[in-house]
């Protein structure tokens, strides 16, 4: 199954981002003992088979079908149910749950208050919800985060008032990431005692998450202490060191490409060079032909001048050769009239010369 960022698929995120899933479904556990238990929103199942190791029965439920068909391969169980349904028309009848179970859905819904009245319906009236929703001043403000999956997330007061418009009693717990130490050997003994040092800053704003348990009644409310989650990933120096082996196995990726990134740019600035010298020979010879083109075209201006003037010659020595033509008919015709005169005739028979 792809990850997309919309839920969480263990193999598929880092171990600081499961961690903080598996916390809140740990959390859970220890109010789930031989309960009747929903997760809304169970995604590939995973939280579901951690619950189902206390609860009476699980009843998984995601809208996606992928995340159930994920879910049964993978996480099934004998107490485990995998439903493929709506959050908001929860297909249970009314008082039928002991504890739902709703981590990080809220902010995905549009209809939010809706999804809490549906949850409200099916539980049973000591019933207790566990909901769990990120901090917006954190998660949104501060580490400058925007998931596109998300439609509106709360602070702390927001999220407060909101759960209040639906249950009367309403405890928040505060989910954060801790530096810690531990002395221990799991394989000797399991019980484990925490010291948590006093909290100087204010959990509201500072918290990475929100966890509240809500029910219809205080009375109603469980005597729930602090919890902490000791994950197996959870060695700081050895993540340290393998964070600053990643950093430098990225430098050194990013030093191999700034070198061949180097490469390229004195390849491609010898090239423009190239054709920057190329430019300049083009320019020169474009000059070159450029005063070619005049000179040639100066001359073909003047033989054209001098041709129009042969032309203008031509012309006028024709008209001159026409008159002339035209006179020496003339001058022909009178002669021949001379001669057909009588006059002509008369010298000719007196044996004159007569000039012709």
């Amino acid at each position: 199954m792809e990850f997309t960022g919309e839920r969480i698929i263990p193999g598929s995120v880092d171990d600081d981002l499961l961690n903080e899933h598996l916390c809140r479904y740990r959390f859970a556990q220890l109010l789930v003992e031989d309960k009747v238990v929903l997760d809304v929103g169970s995604g590939v199942g995973y939280g579901s088979k951690i619950l189902a190791e206390k609860a009476g029965s699980v009843l998984a439920l995601d809208v996606a079908v992928e995340a159930i068909g994920y879910a049964g391969e993978r996480y099934a169980g004998e107490n485990i149910e995998l439903v493929v349904g709506d959050c908001h028309q929860l297909p249970l009848a009314s008082d039928s749950v002991d504890v739902v179970v709703s981590f990080e859905l809220i902010e995905h819904l549009q209809a939010q208050q809706a999804h809490l009245l549906e949850v409200s319906r099916v539980l049973k009236p000591d019933g207790l919800t566990v909901i769990s929703t990120p901090n917006r001043i954190f998660y949104s403000h501060e580490s400058n985060q925007a998931n596109p999956f998300h439609t509106r997330e709360f602070d702390f007061q927001e999220f407060l008032d909101l759960l209040k418009s639906v249950f009367s009693s309403v405890q928040i717990y505060f989910q954060n990431h801790i530096a810690g130490l531990i002395v221990g050997n799991p394989s000797l003994y399991r019980e484990v005692t925490t010291r948590l040092e006093e909290e100087a800053g204010n959990l509201e704003t500072t918290s990475n998450f929100f966890v509240a348990v809500c029910t219809h009644g205080r009375e109603h409310q469980p005597a729930s202490g602090n919890f902490c989650l000791l994950p197996g990933t959870g060695n700081l120096l050895r993540e340290r060191q393998q964070d600053i082996q990643r950093l430098e196995d990225e430098v050194a990726r990013l030093d191999r490409a700034l070198t061949r990134l180097q490469g390229e740019y004195e390849e491609r600035s010898s090239w423009a060079l190239q054709l920057n010298r190329r430019v300049k020979s083009r320019d020169r010879d474009l000059t070159r032909l450029r005063a070619e083109f005049e000179d040639r075209s100066r001359w073909a201006e003047e033989l054209s001048r001098q041709l129009e003037e042969k032309d203008e010659a031509i012309v006028k020595l024709q008209s001159e050769f026409e008159d002339r033509t035209q006179w020496a008919l003339e001058m022909d015709a009178k002669l021949e009239a001379i001669r057909q005169s009588k006059l002509y005739r008369l010298a000719r028979l007196l044996g004159l010369k007569v000039k012709a």
